[in-house]
Order: C-alpha cells, then sequence, then structure tokens
C-alpha cells in the first residue's frame, strides 16, 4: 500500500503560497474577450477608479510584474544618476534588491540604523550630509518598508515624524508596501490614512504576498507632471501588454475589502502562534508581533527536525533568528499541528 507523505506546512512565505480564488476568477473572467493592450483597457481603467476611491482621487496609478521592479520604478521615476537614496540596513531595497536598485537608478544606496526595522532618525539625520557639494551624492529620497522586514509597524506618529524630516531637507518619502495591507489592519486605520495622509510621495503596493498571482502597483501623489512617470515604466521594463489580468486582481482585491479579510486573517494566526510559541522555556519572541511575521530564537537542532513537517526560514544565522511567516491559505489547524510537534521537541 502506498504511503501518503504530509504536505508540509508552508511557513516560509507568502510567495510559497498559491493564488486566493476570488483573484484566480478575477483572471478568468479578465480572460473572456479581447481588449486593448498596455493598459488601454477597461479592466485597468476599472482598477485606477477603485485605487482612487481607497487612496485619494489625487493619484497616479501604474502596475508592474514584481516587487523589485515596482520599488525601481518608483524610485527610479523621482531621481536622477546623481542621487542618494536613505534606508535601514535591514531593508529589502538594501539586503535582497541584489543590486538592482543602483544598476536601474544610478543612485548610491546609504544605509541607516535601525530599531526592530525601524529607521532611527537620528542615524538618518547624521546621514544627510554635504547637501550642494559636487562631490557627494545628492540626498533624494527615503524609502522606508511598512510593515518592516521584521513585521513591526510605524505608526501614524512615526510617519509624522520621519516626514518632518524628509519635509525640513526636501526629501521624498517612499514606502515599500510589499505587505501594505497588514499594517494598515494593524493599525486600523484606512489606506488613504496610512498613505497620503501620512504624508507618503510614492507607495510600492504589493499584491503577490496578498494573494494574487503576480503584480504590484506603484502609486505616485501629488504628481507635479501628470502621466510622466508612464515614460519611466516603459523604461523599466514592467509595462505589461496584457495589463489587463494585474489590474483585475488589484480590482478584487480592494473592492468588498478583501484585502482587510486576508490581512486579518494572517495577523490573527501570527499572534496565534506567537501566544503558542512565547510558552516555550526554549523560544524567545525577538521582535515585536504586529503583522503577519513571528521571529524568534530557538534551538537549532529544533529547526532541523522542524524542517521533517514545516518550511520557515532560519533567517539570521548570527544572532540565531527564526522566521514565521503565514499566508492567506494557511490555517489555525495548521498553526497547531506545528506547535504541537514544537512542543514535543522542546519536551513539553
Amino acid at each position: 500500500m502506498n504511503m501518503v507523505t504530509p504536505k508540509k506546512i508552508n511557513l516560509s512565505s507568502e510567495n510559497y503560497a498559491g493564488v486566493h480564488d476570488k483573484m484566480m476568477s478575477a483572471l478568468a473572467a479578465a480572460n473572456t474577450d479581447n481588449v486593448p493592450s498596455y493598459g488601454n483597457d477597461h479592466y485597468t481603467q476599472s482598477a485606477i477608479a477603485v485605487f482612487k476611491e481607497h487612496f485619494g482621487e489625487n493619484i497616479e496609478v501604474y502596475f508592474t510584474f514584481n516587487g523589485t521592479g515596482a520599488n525601481n520604478f518608483g524610485i527610479g521615476s523621482v531621481t536622477g544618476k546623481h542621487n542618494s537614496v536613505f534606508c535601514t540596513e535591514v531593508a529589502h531595497l538594501n539586503v535582497d534588491e541584489s543590486t538592482a536598485p543602483e544598476a536601474f537608478t544610478g543612485c548610491r544606496i546609504f544605509p541607516v540604523k535601525s530599531s526592530d526595522g525601524k529607521i532611527i532618525l537620528a542615524d538618518l539625520k547624521n546621514k544627510l550630509k554635504r547637501i550642494g557639494d559636487v562631490h557627494h551624492p545628492q540626498p533624494k529620497v527615503v524609502t522606508i518598508t511598512q510593515p518592516t522586514e521584521y513585521g513591526t509597524v510605524y505608526t501614524l506618529d512615526e510617519l509624522k515624524a520621519l516626514k518632518q524630516i524628509c519635509t525640513e531637507n526636501n526629501l521624498l518619502l517612499h514606502v515599500d508596501g510589499a505587505r501594505f495591507f497588514n499594517a494598515a489592519v494593524h493599525l486600523n486605520t484606512s489606506l488613504k490614512q496610512l498613505s497620503a495622509e501620512a504624508g507618503v510621495d510614492i507607495l510600492t503596493l504589493g499584491g503577490t504576498k496578498g494573494g494574487m498571482m503576480f503584480g504590484e502597483a506603484v502609486i505616485f501623489f501629488n504628481c507635479p507632471v501628470p502621466n510622466a512617470n508612464k515614460f519611466m515604466l516603459k523604461r523599466s521594463m514592467q509595462l505589461a501588454s496584457k495589463n489587463r489580468f494585474i489590474a483585475a486582481q488589484f480590482t478584487a482585491m480592494l473592492q468588498d475589502e478583501l484585502w482587510k479579510e486576508i490581512a486579518n486573517h494572517t495577523n490573527v494566526l501570527a499572534a496565534m502562534l506567537e501566544k503558542e510559541l512565547s510558552k516555550i522555556p526554549s523560544f524567545e519572541i525577538a521582535y515585536p508581533v504586529e503583522t503577519n511575521a513571528v521571529f524568534v530564537k530557538m534551538p537549532k537542532h529544533i529547526f532541523d527536525e522542524l524542517q521533517k513537517i514545516a518550511t520557515f526560514y532560519h533567517w539570521n544565522e548570527e544572532r540565531n533568528e527564526y522566521r514565521f511567516m503565514l499566508s492567506f491559505n494557511s490555517t489555525a489547524d495548521e498553526v497547531t499541528r506545528f506547535v504541537e510537534q514544537v512542543k514535543l521537541l522542546a519536551g513539553g
């Protein structure tokens, strides 16, 4: 008799997960007719109208294939090759996008110290030097991740303080929002409150990690020259010929608050996992759990054994940190089964 190997529990990334049923339905619905290409279709126009309902009328929305391309396009649209960009030393832009940001934008990336993943304002101020000096790259953009790489969330007050520094130094504020919906749910704010009203100039809004098959959006707030960024979208190789398939998924995401349902589900499961793991003496929660990520410190031999039933990352070997990430298709039963196995390995 053939034995069926149990499916491993995915705690690695939302990128491991499949496609949400409503996203798949949106893709199928957009696949029933012929429409103009490159975003000149009614699916894209409908999506842009929905974006304006959530983020404000005075915006421009562009759709991209992936997160790295979206960040490069967003930042590259407002910088020159003589500029500099500031982000935390743990930012995805600095750690996981290889040399793409420097290669595409031509800008110098300056890492800034962080605390729980959030940029330390005093260190940012110290890094803003030699403005007007022809021998030094000129500051142009501060980019933050919301929520951070550790799943922590910038509050509205923290964003206000950061925006003040940007304003005082003629800098633009870019937000890498691969999991932006999770941050909004944690703060119980509208998407507009956490972006336009918080002083964000450019937002990279994640779709893939929220359950889409592919696609991200880049939102520009208060553009000085209307529609100018469409030329940079083409130059950045992010202009999709069949743009309707990205746009239709975002319409499904934003309508009827599906984004809130998914983000709340993953946030709740992360809190559940944190609560149970914190009871185990050999485990230590590394950062505040505010969205759908849980970071822990635990014995290496337990990690090795857990790989038999689940996938997750040994995030930082130097600090012995491990990351658990909850996805739209994660379940409470999976969390319970995982915790039970952890307790057995940890001796109760």
